[in-house]
């Protein structure tokens, strides 16, 4: 299967696709943290030996959030982010969360239109919440039941 945990060997990879997207600044300290907590779902997706994609949920009980997701630019388009929301979703019905929630820049309609297509509702803005004043659009989805694992990712 090309989804799997992700392990400390991955972070470069990782890094590689967030700076090639430029939309976060973790550092190789943060990922090992996220890697070793108890409450991290943290995985990539492999083909032909390369990592492609990655995700990274916290799985928090009841109300549980996706904190990062993103596609290397080359693979997108094929469905790759789609496989792993819905990986990251499937684990957090087996731990009974209730509810996910994730945060994206306000102008970032591409991102918007992908979760907004996997069945998460826009519920607040957070104004200036970002580095740079940047608006934050809040989104939670409450019944994974109703995402439709074949549709594809932007």
């Amino acid at each position: 299967m090309p989804i799997r945990p992700m392990n400390f060997a991955d972070i470069p990879a990782v890094l590689q696709i967030q700076a090639e997207l430029s939309f976060q600044d973790w550092n190789e300290r943060q990922y090992e943290q996220e890697i070793k907590a108890p409450y991290t779902y943290a995985v990539v997706y492999e083909k032909d030996g390369a990592i492609c994609g990655y995700a990274v949920f916290h799985l928090l009980g009841a109300d549980s959030e996706l904190l990062s997701i993103a596609v290397s630019e080359s693979a997108q388009r094929n469905g790759i982010g789609s496989k792993l929301l819905q990986a990251g979703l499937s684990q957090l019905e087996l731990e009974k969360s209730d509810c996910c929630f994730l945060e994206v820049r306000e102008n970032n309609l591409k991102a918007r239109r992908f979760y907004e297509n996997h069945g998460f509702t826009l519920f607040g803005i957070r104004k200036k919440y970002y580095s740079d004043g940047e608006n934050a659009a809040l989104y939670r989805t409450e019944n994974r039941s109703d995402i439709d694992p074949s549709k594809k990712g932007v």
